[in-house]
């Protein structure tokens, strides 16, 4: 069985290389394919196969499926990725994209999830944040295409002043001041607005809970693992690129939440094997990983943040990597049984 792997790095990174072992153990063929590697006109691919300790340059058909990340989607390589979607089976064929806005719109019209939305506006002008803050006291403001945290502020009002934080830093400034913040940075990207969720540490710390989810070698969902995100220091969020750390989900709710934490951790496992099915609903295609980011307040109701279509593996390498492979021979037994068909 031939498995197509595709990343944008000319090196073929460490979680390649733990997958192409997997794969190996799982009698899959596994090639390591940047998308400049993809011959549309022979139907053939070049890449990097593992040999041992060494990859080695192959060319092979294409594969039947790809398990490939959304990187890969940039505009330079449409063609092939158009190409892709009509000729292969992809982990994710970025189609139908979930924004978050549109998310926590689609979520609040499902009364099964409508418990977790966090009220959420786009950024039009100052008036427009003015009335988001006066109605909710105080608030976060996000790209609306941000990644890993990029660009997110927390804004309050005390008085006639107002605080924005952002990382580990806090600004006191005017309302003058805020309204040529507001129109650089709506000037600059598309921002949305969002109620502030007290999702803090018992030491102050801003945090929230990644339930890591893959599909398995039944094709359906499965929480490989949840974890804590601790922004040590930060005004704003749980950002461990901007310096924190990470923690074990029971071992966290145990410390902070000590009267209800087996309440939520089984909320956030429900959560885990029920979301997941939604967005798949909501885009209308199949996907293979998801991250859901999580914020818990004080009183241990659940809160949905976003879901990443692309959820960082450092924290799970060897579970990411099973559950892929597993998942890759279910998808290349069910599609050779359907072209056989």
């Amino acid at each position: 069985m031939l498995l197509g792997y595709m990343r944008n790095f000319i090196k073929p990174p460490i979680m390649a290389e733990i997958t192409a072992r997997f794969c190996k153990a799982y009698g899959i063929d596994m090639v390591y394919i940047l998308p400049s590697g993809v011959d549309m006109k022979k139907n053939k691919v070049t890449g990097k196969m593992l040999l041992e300790d060494t990859w080695i340059e192959v060319t092979t058909d294409l594969p039947v499926f790809f398990d490939i990340s959304p990187y890969c989607f940039k505009p330079k390589n449409k063609k092939i990725m158009d190409y892709l979607r009509k000729n292969t089976v992809l982990s994710d064929p970025r189609t139908n994209i979930l924004s978050k806005d549109r998310l926590q719109e689609k979520l609040k019209e499902d009364t099964n999830f409508a418990h977790l939305v966090i009220p959420t506006e786009n950024v039009i002008d100052i008036d427009s944040v003015d009335d988001f803050l006066e109605k909710f006291g105080s608030i976060v403001l996000k790209p609306l295409r941000g990644e890993r945290g990029q660009g997110v502020y927390i804004l309050n009002k005390t008085g006639s002043e107002y605080i924005l934080g952002y990382g580990k830093e806090e600004t006191t400034i005017t309302h003058k001041e805020l309204m040529k913040f507001v129109t650089r940075t709506v000037a600059e990207r598309k921002y949305i607005m969002q109620k502030y969720i007290n999702s803090r540490t018992s030491n102050g710390d801003p945090f929230d809970c990644r339930i890591h989810v893959e599909k398995n070698g039944q094709g359906q969902w499965q929480v490989a693992r949840k974890y804590i995100r601790i922004g040590i220091g930060q005004k704003v969020i749980s950002n461990v690129n901007q310096g924190g750390g990470i923690a074990d989900a029971d071992v966290f709710l145990k410390a902070n939440f000590p009267n209800n934490w087996e309440e939520i951790n089984v909320k956030l496992d429900e959560l885990g094997n029920s979301l997941p099915y939604k967005i798949e609903e909501l885009r209308g295609t199949s996907v293979m990983s998801l991250g859901m980011d999580v914020a818990i307040h004080g009183d241990g109701n659940l809160y949905i943040f976003e879901v990443n279509g692309a959820p960082a593996t450092a924290a799970l390498k060897a579970e990411a990597a099973l559950l892929r492979t597993q998942y890759y021979v279910y998808m290349l037994n069910r599609i050779n049984n359907e072209q056989y068909k």
